[in-house]
């Protein structure tokens, strides 16, 4: 007769996420000032990238040309304090509508040569009569109609300006420079702020004994493998560090370079999740199954080995 011994099994579960939470305002804090620290960390590196690479790239000599089509039209105030003005902004209301406005329109449309092949002025003088509110005295000569005001005329001379502004801004030279000067400020940005945040985020906290970063430090926090509640990888801080980088920093300038309008999007996403869910993780953290835990009185284990983390 056989006998047949049962074997007993014992399934231990691992632990996960039950080490001591921080508060809410503190995980916001701590992550708040570190992000500003990376933010300072930015600013100097732009600033640095502006006085030793801008002028080889042809920052400035962009710029210059595309300030330089704008002055030349003769469309756009030169101050002092505030750089160059429209002459909306500019209006000076101890002129005329015609002082402020007509005499610059005139000369754009005379002067420059793609205004001249397009027939500008032409199509100006006879807004002028479609308007009522001129008269032609001679050829090229117009007068203001009786009884119109100076509200009416400063209204059509306000919407003449920004035709030609819309045409103007469509010169090859104007659109270059700021095409160029634009997409090299995108890019030195996205440079400088990957080294910013590459120091606050990934550099000190591979440093660290528990991935924490300076403020994190400062209020006693850290990270922690959300798999088995154990002292977070190296790994993990890397594959956080490039999620965080991702979706707080890059896709929001990128965005802000296509649409502008969507750039706070992921922050925003980021800032739901870490508010609504128990442990106060981002996006990173959930790709990197870590999360952040008070570390005030407690020492965090050692990792366990793979082959226990997937019993």
């Amino acid at each position: 007769m056989i006998n047949h011994e049962k074997e007993t099994i014992e399934i231990v579960e691992t632990p996960k996420k039950n080490l001591p939470k921080p508060y809410l305002l503190t995980r916001i804090a701590a992550s708040f000032l570190d992000f500003l620290l990376a933010c300072l960390l930015f600013v100097g590196f732009e600033a640095a990238l502006y006085f030793t690479i801008f002028e080889p790239l042809g920052y400035h000599q962009l710029m210059g040309e595309s300030q330089a089509v704008l002055q030349d039209s003769h469309l756009y105030v030169l101050d002092d304090d505030s750089g160059l003005l429209t002459i909306t902004e500019a209006y000076d209301e101890s002129l005329s509508p015609e002082e402020n406005y007509d005499v610059p329109l005139t000369f754009y449309y005379t002067n420059d040569v793609r205004a001249i092949a397009d027939n500008r002025l032409a199509r100006y003088h006879n807004s002028k009569l479609v308007s009522g509110y001129f008269v032609e005295e001679s050829e090229g000569v117009f007068v203001r109609a009786d009884g119109a005001d100076d509200a009416e005329v400063k209204i059509f001379f306000a919407g003449a300006y920004d035709d030609a502004v819309t045409f103007l801004e469509t010169d090859p030279v104007y659109l270059n420079g700021v095409e160029k000067t634009f997409y090299i400020v995108i890019f030195t940005s996205l440079f400088s702020a990957t080294l910013g945040m590459a120091i606050i985020f990934l550099l000190i906290p591979l440093l660290m004994k528990n991935g924490q970063t300076p403020f994190k430090l400062v209020f006693k926090l850290c990270l922690a493998d959300a798999r088995d509640d154990t002292r977070v990888k190296k790994g993990q801080v890397a594959i956080r560090f490039v999620i965080l980088l991702l979706f707080n920093i890059w896709v929001p300038i990128l965005l802000f370079a296509r649409f502008s309008y969507f750039t706070l999007i992921p922050v925003f996403i980021s800032i739901v999740l870490m508010s609504l869910t128990k442990t106060f993780s981002g996006p990173h953290d959930y790709v990197a199954r870590t999360y952040i835990v008070s570390n005030r009185d407690i020492v965090i284990p050692e990792g366990s080995t793979p082959k226990e983390l997937n019993q």
